[in-house]
């Protein structure tokens, strides 16, 4: 087997790109168009997982990588209708083995300066929501409206802008949280929850506009 693929991949003392509730991403050492995205230890889920007594299932089965089961849910029910991706979301390579415990590997999405790609939060403070960014958004959630992909975190952090293409990327916020999932059976309610969660993040871009 390839040192590349059964080698343990160094973490410690690297920046992270990135940090959220749910994971911390870095930069993968080796690719540039690879991102790790690495499970905080102290996340809602792992606490949930350590505390006694009875457990809901999925937190049973996948402890604190409960996310990671979600959003690989959605990116198969999206291959299983369509036979691939679709373009707002980033590609999945896998697994990794790291000095900071599993990661998951997925695609680096870069800006039009190639740079990592900044996200609506970024353009939003430096005054670049115009109108081609604005209609950007409009498209995004029209893909995904089509798409037909349950979403449960569309907020402006967990959406960045790429260059290549010219394009809006979901970044995070695949899969439902509820133990009834109603919007993966009843599109009026994943529709609703769409145009709720659509007016929203355009409060937040402007309410983050400077005036």
């Amino acid at each position: 087997m390839p040192d590349i693929i059964s080698q343990t991949i160094r973490l410690s003392g690297q920046r992270p790109l990135a940090e959220g509730k749910e994971s911390i991403v870095y930069q993968h050492p080796e690719f540039l168009n690879v991102l790790l995205k690495v499970p905080r230890q102290q996340s809602r889920h792992f606490r949930a997982f350590a505390k006694p007594g009875l457990k809901r299932y999925a937190v049973w089965r996948y402890r604190g990588l409960i996310n990671w089961y979600r959003e690989y849910e959605e990116y198969l029910a999206a291959v299983a209708r369509s036979g691939d991706l679709p373009g707002f979301l980033p590609r999945l390579f896998g697994f990794s083995r790291t000095d900071l415990g599993p990661a998951f590997a997925v695609e680096r999405i870069s800006g039009p300066d190639g740079e990592p790609a900044p996200t609506l939060i970024e353009l939003a403070r430096a005054g670049r929501i115009d109108d081609h960014i604005l209609r950007l958004v409009d498209e995004l959630f029209d893909q995904i409206a089509e798409s037909g992909l349950v979403t449960q975190d569309l907020h402006a952090g967990n959406i960045v802008w790429s260059g290549d293409p010219d394009r809006l990327v979901l970044i995070e916020g695949l899969g439902d949280r509820v133990l009834i999932r109603v919007r993966v059976f009843s599109k009026r309610a994943r529709l609703r929850t769409l145009a709720r969660d659509k007016q929203a993040l355009l409060a937040k871009l402007r309410e983050l506009s400077p005036e």
